[in-house]
């Protein structure tokens, strides 16, 4: 058998996937994703005895019976392949068992039966055996782990036609362009449990491919299950003290600075840690956070993202293809720049409009924020941004609606006397010359460091986006990201700080036109930046609370739900 016959052989684990669920085939064998989640581990775990290599291949006589386990066997007639988990012989006959870690499931009589995605399986596992050993295979046995009990499945006409259908079925799918549509509503329930659901979301993807473009809040169902946790688990570790070394001792990570301890922290409460500058890691270290799955973010000694050091990319090749070919089409392109556009400015004015009201001390004549010069010329760009024909007009209508939001920024920072330090005039950067400045550029860089990990996560290639121009260097499809974030992570982190005094002119240093934080400065900034993180909001379309934190991945996920052809338009995330 050639190298290239082999491709197009199909696992015959993949018949047991594609009866239970198509869209759950398409995802971890044609995009290559795969989850561990507790029941994948506890599968793992009471197969370990049948996937023993010590005992593979080899017959063993136990009493009346002789076992073989993990068998390989393959067929270029069949189209299959697959290990078999144990062959038994016993009073002449030969056929496949195959284990399950579940419990068996009973008929009306109460007798033990077997699932039927299961029994699919196991009948390609007997045509693979009777093509092996040139004999009939006319039963075979499926034995549920966790009953403890074994049930036999007759390989008859019936089941042998599921099966063939069943391949069928595979290669349809797989020659297809799109993903299958979400098990129906009445067969959800097989989504729970399922590894791939926090992937998959077949809730949000129903909801929006009903809902198509003219989906909006007033139309948000109350029923849709937050499959992601509400919060991330675990603190991100901060090193910014230059000259420090961060080493692994047993299962901590530990950080010394000119020979002395200053910080040891458990590798299980870590979620990310973040270098700032000449701080070294030793590879003892960097392998463990790579097995764990522990991002490492690498940023300049004053802020400036550079990069991130993460596990294997994802398996996903299909969504970055797809991902090419979208960002390739300027008609998507641009549609994909709009949304993002359009909530970037909805959220910049939404940040305008409550910050104007709260500052009103007349509780009969309230500030209006919406009648604010800048928040109508803001309502202004907004309307136009559906209009725009090319990007270089989206870019326009951004550049303006982003003057008019930072010329009345000052406004919205509650400074204790005109003149003071954290008074503000106009944006600046690269470098920032004012202490504003420098807190909305150092926000930045840490946004665009966690969307860059939230897309790598989704599996996307982060240097290639939909608006921003491909540079070298640049994680476009991060800085895409990033922009509906801005004002609700970003900008709100630093009204948090100037109007609540916790900082001062002393946790600024400034040096040749330049303006920065003290170590003393981000460590405030960091608590300030996490906490914002961890706050929790409801979906405007899902309805459902999570902590904008999550908010990132959940809004990768759904371009990459836009990219792979699952709904009809993508739709940047807006608050109120």
């Amino acid at each position: 058998m050639t190298a290239d016959s082999q491709i197009d052989l199909i696992p015959v684990r993949a018949l047991n996937q594609v009866t239970y669920c198509p869209r759950l085939y398409w995802l971890e064998y044609v995009e290559g994703l795969m989850v561990i989640n507790e029941y994948v581990e506890d599968g793992t775990l009471k197969h370990s005895r049948v996937d023993d290599p010590k005992t593979a291949n080899r017959p063993r006589r136990e009493r009346e019976t002789i076992h073989t386990r993990s068998v390989s066997l393959a067929s270029e007639q069949l189209g299959l392949t697959g290990k078999l988990d144990l062959v038994e012989e016993k009073d002449g006959a030969i056929y496949p068992v195959e284990y399950k870690r579940s419990s068996a499931p009973t008929n009306a009589d109460g007798q033990a039966t077997c699932w039927e995605n299961d029994a699919i399986q196991l009948c390609a596992q007997g045509l693979l055996l009777e093509e092996h050993l040139g004999r009939p295979v006319p039963e075979a046995v499926l034995y549920y782990m966790g009953s403890k009990t074994r049930v036999r499945v007759p390989l008859d006409v019936a089941l042998r036609e599921k099966t063939s259908a069943a391949i069928t079925l595979i290669r349809t799918i797989a020659a297809a362009d799109q993903p299958p549509a979400p098990l129906p509503p009445d067969l959800t329930y097989r989504c729970n449990g399922c590894s791939l659901l926090t992937i998959c979301q077949p809730e949000e993807t129903r909801f929006l491919q009903v809902a198509g473009e003219a989906v909006s809040p007033e139309t948000r169902p109350a029923t849709i299950s937050c499959v992601l946790p509400e919060l991330d688990e675990g603190a991100v570790l901060y090193l910014q003290e230059q000259g420090s070394y961060v080493g692994k001792r047993s299962e901590h990570l530990v950080v010394n600075l000119q020979g002395q301890e200053i910080n040891r922290v458990p590798l299980a409460a870590v979620r990310q840690v973040v270098l700032f500058g000449k701080v070294q890691i030793s590879t003892q270290a960097l392998e463990t956070l790579v097995q764990l799955e522990i991002p490492v973010a690498l940023l300049s000694r004053y802020g400036r993202f550079i990069g991130a050091l993460m596990s294997a990319p994802s398996k996903n090749i299909m969504l970055r293809v797809n991902q090419y070919q979208t960002f390739s089409d300027p008609a998507k392109a641009l549609g994909l720049a709009k949304a993002a556009v359009k909530a970037k400015i909805a959220n910049q004015r939404t940040l305008l409009m409550r910050s104007l009201r709260s500052q009103s001390q007349d509780e009969e004549d309230p500030i209006r924020g919406s009648d604010d010069p800048a928040a109508i010329e803001m309502a202004r760009m907004l309307a136009r941004v559906d209009e725009a024909s090319d990007t270089g007009v989206l870019l326009g209508l951004e550049g303006q609606a982003a003057s008019a939001y930072f010329s009345v920024f000052g406004r919205m920072l509650h400074g204790p006397v005109p003149g003071s330090a954290f008074d503000f005039y106009a944006r600046n950067r690269r470098p920032p010359r004012d202490p504003v400045n420098a807190l909305l550029s150092f926000g930045y860089a840490l946004l665009a460091k966690d969307t860059f990990s939230a897309v790598l996560t989704v599996g996307f290639d982060p240097y290639l986006g939909f608006y921003h121009g491909s540079k070298h260097g640049r994680p476009s499809l991060a800085l895409d990201l990033m922009e509906e974030f801005r004002a609700p992570i970003g900008d709100s982190v630093v009204l948090t700080l100037v109007n609540n005094g916790m900082l001062t002119t002393a946790d600024f240093v400034e040096w040749n036109g330049a303006c920065q934080l003290t170590e003393a400065g981000r460590r405030t900034f960091f608590e300030t930046y996490e906490r914002r993180k961890a706050t929790l909001v409801t979906h405007p379309l899902f309805g459902y609370k999570m902590s904008y934190g999550r908010m990132l991945e959940v809004q990768a996920r759904l371009l990459a739900a836009y990219i792979r052809g699952d709904v009809p338009a993508y739709q940047g995330l807006t608050v109120r």
